[in-house]
């Protein structure tokens, strides 16, 4: 049974009583911490809950898994022939048949099974095992109203059949043993073989009657003993048991090994459960007084045996239901997740901006001296630059003056001089003799200086009693931004 961990409280509760242990640890590790029972005959539906909650009040529930083990006397168990060796198709036929060996439907009943084996070739044994499904969902809510959910409904006779082969070191071929567990009201008889239950009875003497009646009530017990054999022997479910064992020592169980030795000639042992599991000392005197007439046996078989156990009785609807829970519980897990994921990522996108504006404000902050000399720098590269276009513009006009004065003849003197900008010249001047004008034309084309020339105009007039030729030329210096502009195409 896929059920984790190795801290449990298992309970069991029926018409009378409600018992609880709380167990830790698997197999031969098995310890018993802590017990209790409590009688709830004539208690009401609605004062349950609480009496529940009362007697769980020292027991670490929300630490353990919580197990629950149907009390023999709520169920009934029934050896049945199966045509089929087939695992899928016994499940099927079980489920068809089982209300046949009951007054209940089919909807009624909760049904488990174990699978004894094979039997003439074709046929496998099954001992079925039915419960009233009403009265164990009424059992299991009452739980829930406690705030106790149980993790699995458990066929405790199963358990008991696992922790005696253990201890009785069963062998597969060896006959069969039976085991007999008195508690406070009721007997269990087990019959044991190759490690599992193949026939079980609850019969309604317990200690409590023995310790009441005496003799009547043992010998009642032992006819219903002889009577469950016979049954036994009669439905051929295997050999009589080669041994009867008893699961606790005191003076009852001395007693009854005597008479069944007597009366009916079985092999009886005692082999008390309680010498093979673990139990603190101040815990053992209290199971020995307070509880002297309880067996825990059912609940700390199921707890050691938790792992061997196949039969679960958890009936379909709360199966449904805690399929539900689960599935709500991982869409919530998911969900959460995804929360979680989105704050990380934001979380890591955050960090990241940070660290990155963190990164270029110390960058800033480490450069900031660097950029105010940057800055100047830039401002003296500026002034250079201005102070250098000044000197350059201002030699070119240096030359252009001293181009000019290397180039005009004698005979001719200059009225004006502008120089732009640009670059752009113009001169104006007189000369006495027209001719003079066109070769100075000339003279400055040959020039290197000059980029072009160009006599705008020429003009006679009178200076100073003479008849002269004034003239306009314009001129561009090879230094200068319009001398560099491409020249236009010609049509």
């Amino acid at each position: 049974m896929n059920i984790k961990g190795s801290h449990f409280i298992i309970a069991s509760f029926n018409e009378e009583t409600l018992k609880v242990a709380e167990i830790k640890g698997l197999g031969t590790s098995t310890r018993i911490t802590n017990v209790t029972e409590q009688n709830v005959k004539g208690v009401t539906a609605e004062e349950l809950p609480g009496l529940i909650q009362k007697a769980f009040l020292h027991f670490k529930a929300k630490q353990a898994s919580l197990l629950y083990s149907i009390a023999p006397t709520m169920l009934t168990t029934k050896n049945i022939e199966i045509p089929s060796v087939n695992p899928e198709e016994i499940k099927s036929i079980v489920n068809l048949q089982a209300s046949r060996h009951t007054p209940f439907t089919r909807e009624e009943i909760q049904i488990g099974y174990i699978n004894i084996g094979v039997y003439k070739k074709n046929y496998s044994k099954v001992l079925l095992i039915i419960a009233n499904k009403n009265v164990l969902k009424d059992q299991l809510l009452t739980f829930q109203k406690a705030g106790l959910n149980f993790k699995n409904v458990l066929f405790p006779a199963e358990a008991i059949a696992a922790f005696y082969a253990r201890i009785l070191k069963q062998k597969a071929k060896a006959a069969p043993e039976a085991v007999i567990d008195i508690g406070r009201n009721s007997t269990e008889f087990i019959v044991i073989h190759k490690g599992q239950a193949i026939t079980t009875r609850s019969i309604p003497v317990g200690k409590s009657q023995l310790n009441k009646e005496g003799m009547g009530a043992q010998t009642r017990l032992i006819g219903e003993l002889n009577q469950t054999i016979e049954s036994y022997q009669t439905e051929d479910i295997e050999v009589l048991p080669a041994r009867y064992v008893l699961t606790s020592d005191d003076t009852q169980t001395q007693s009854l090994k005597s008479m069944l030795k007597e009366k009916l000639n079985w092999n009886v042992d005692i082999v008390p459960y309680i010498d093979h599991v673990k139990v603190a000392k101040p815990l053992l005197k209290r199971m020995a007084t307070e509880f002297s007439e309880t067996s825990f046996l059912d609940l700390a078989a199921s707890a050691a045996m938790i792992k061997e156990t196949k039969v679960s009785l958890v009936p379909e609807e709360l199966q449904f239901q805690k399929s539900i829970e689960e599935q709500g519980k991982e869409v919530f897990k998911a969900a959460l997740l995804s929360i979680l994921l989105l704050i990380l990522v934001g979380a890591a996108l955050g960090l990241k901006i940070y660290y990155k504006s963190s990164f270029l404000q110390k960058l800033k902050d480490d450069n900031a001296v660097n950029r105010q000399a940057v800055e100047k720098l830039e401002t003296l590269s500026e002034k250079t630059k201005i102070v250098k276009n000044f000197l350059e513009t201002r030699m070119d006009s240096l030359d252009t003056i001293y181009e000019l004065y290397s180039r005009i003849p004698d005979e001719v003197y200059l009225t004006s001089i502008d120089m732009d900008e640009s670059g752009n010249v113009s001169i104006q001047g007189v000369s006495d003799v027209a001719s003079i004008v066109f070769n100075l034309g000339t003279s400055l084309k040959e020039s290197a200086f000059f980029k072009s020339v160009d006599i705008k105009s020429t003009t006679s007039k009178k200076d100073r009693g003479k008849d002269v030729s004034a003239f306009e030329i314009t001129l561009t210096i090879h230094s200068s931004p319009s001398a560099n502009e491409p020249a236009e195409p010609k049509e």
